[in-house]
């Protein structure tokens, strides 16, 4: 190993905004490279904080408490998008941030997101701004009646949204407010499939073969490598990956969710910069996973080329199938992945487990 790779690395300190189980997993992989965490979260019980070296547990917008976060890293990540920016601009001055703040400005906001990439000459679904109930029927009119009404802000699995069919508005339990929803056509797809793009702090790019991904009520229940489709089409996936990934000049990892509708077409749903659900069979199918891509990439560290070992069914516990831990346990090609979340709920993410063959 060269000096230089050892010197970035000896004593050094990742600060993770967020203590979910991707700020778990990340904080697992630093450790193994010998790189202590500062994990900061305003919930006493987040998971992440079984592997943390030194505990924030403060709102987000508390400057003291940004202020020690900043004495006690050496570098700063996220494991979520919704971090208010104000206070990442705050940490901005002293420490860098990893992947980026450009790309968290359009992950937080679905129009903007959906402009950002339609721009970029890339498909997306049909949308419309919304400001009022009056924009939703006119959008409805050009979109055959059916859509999906979407959050613009802090909507995840599934949250936040209202599936519209038949020009049948559901029950909102809300005021619809100006500049704070979005509505989308529906898109008749064959497989929702995703990649997870590597990119370093000189540009260089490498990215994960894609995976398919399986949704019941807006939760990825499974992820499934290698996608069965044509090269042609894993191709323009990567490619497209690559080419978002670029424009929003990120340094570390970013996840691209997409569509593959009925004539093949390529159509981008999400981006999320950050470590991502449907990458974590990652993990135990390559010689590198997603989030030590990340961590490589923040402290300089090479990054090899992708080797693929097995082939994997990443299968999500939630509440409802919390009893396959057991069974899972006891099978050898079943690698467990437990969260150690304080509460079991349905619909609540608590493990995941990747089966390897």
């Amino acid at each position: 190993m060269k000096k230089s790779i050892i010197k970035n690395i000896t004593n050094k300190t990742l600060g993770i905004l967020g203590g979910g189980q991707l700020g778990k997993m990340i904080a697992q992989e630093a450790s193994r490279l010998g790189i202590r965490t500062c994990i900061y979260d305003p919930n006493k019980k987040s998971p992440a904080f079984q592997n943390a070296n030194i505990i924030i547990n403060d709102v987000y917008t508390n400057k003291t408490s940004l202020k020690r976060l900043i004495k006690n890293s050496d570098k700063i990540t996220y494991e979520f998008e919704n971090i208010p920016i104000e206070s990442l601009n705050f940490l901005k001055k002293n420490r860098q941030i990893y992947p980026g703040l450009r790309a968290l400005k359009y992950s937080q906001d679905r129009l903007l997101e959906k402009r950002f990439i339609s721009n970029l000459g890339i498909s997306v679904a049909p949308f419309y701004k919304i400001n009022n109930f009056i924009d939703i029927n006119k959008a409805l009119r050009k979109l055959n009646g059916s859509a999906i009404l979407k959050t613009r802000k802090l909507g995840y699995d599934g949250k936040g949204q209202y599936l519209i069919k038949n020009n049948k508005i559901p029950n909102i339990q809300t005021k619809i407010e100006k500049n704070k929803y979005i509505i989308e056509g529906l898109i008749k797809f064959k497989k929702e499939i995703s990649v997870i793009v590597i990119r370093t702090k000189d540009g260089k790019l490498e990215c994960f073969e894609p995976a398919e991904n399986k949704h019941k009520n807006g939760i990825l229940r499974e992820t499934i490598f290698p996608l069965e489709s044509s090269m042609k089409i894993k191709n323009k996936a990567k490619d497209i990956a690559l080419k978002i990934a670029n424009s929003l000049n990120v340094v570390g990892i970013i996840a691209v969710e997409m569509f593959i509708n009925e004539n093949n077409e390529i159509i981008v749903n999400e981006i999320a910069p950050r470590p991502h659900n449907s990458g974590h069979w990652t993990i135990n199918a390559c010689n590198i996973s997603q989030f030590e891509a990340l961590v490589r990439v923040i402290f300089d560290m090479p990054i090899p080329k992708i080797k693929y070992y097995h082939s994997c069914k990443m299968v999500n516990i939630l509440g409802d199938n919390y009893g396959i831990i057991e069974k899972s346990l006891s099978i050898r090609n079943h690698i467990v992945h437990i969260y150690g979340k304080d509460e079991i709920k349905n619909s609540r993410k608590l493990g995941h487990i990747n089966i390897l063959s």
